[in-house]
């Protein structure tokens, strides 16, 4: 795979970009955690013998965060290397 060269400040620009977006894909399943729990608390219902709101917060959340992970994947991360010199070996 050919990479795209890029400058040490562009890199750098790119870090920072990929952290803000998992920063805040993180921010929002852990919302939509407590947003669900407490949500679903008043409703009483049970799936397979656990409260509905703790199946539908915990089930919900790693279906969001599968979600998250491709979006963040295909749609914010770049592959460049991180040193100047790409045959350059860890040292």
């Amino acid at each position: 795979m050919i990479l795209r060269q890029m400058t040490y400040k562009e890199k750098f620009v790119q870090m920072n970009k990929e952290a803000a977006a998992t920063f805040i894909a993180v921010a929002l399943i852990a919302a939509f955690w407590w947003v669900s729990g407490f949500a679903l608390e008043k409703i009483d219902f049970t799936i397979l013998y656990m409260p509905g709101w703790f199946v539908v917060g915990c089930a919900g959340s790693l279906v969001l965060s599968v979600c998250a992970v491709v979006f963040l994947v295909k749609k914010v991360y770049k592959n460049f290397s991180l040193t100047d010199d790409d045959t350059a070996g860890p040292t």
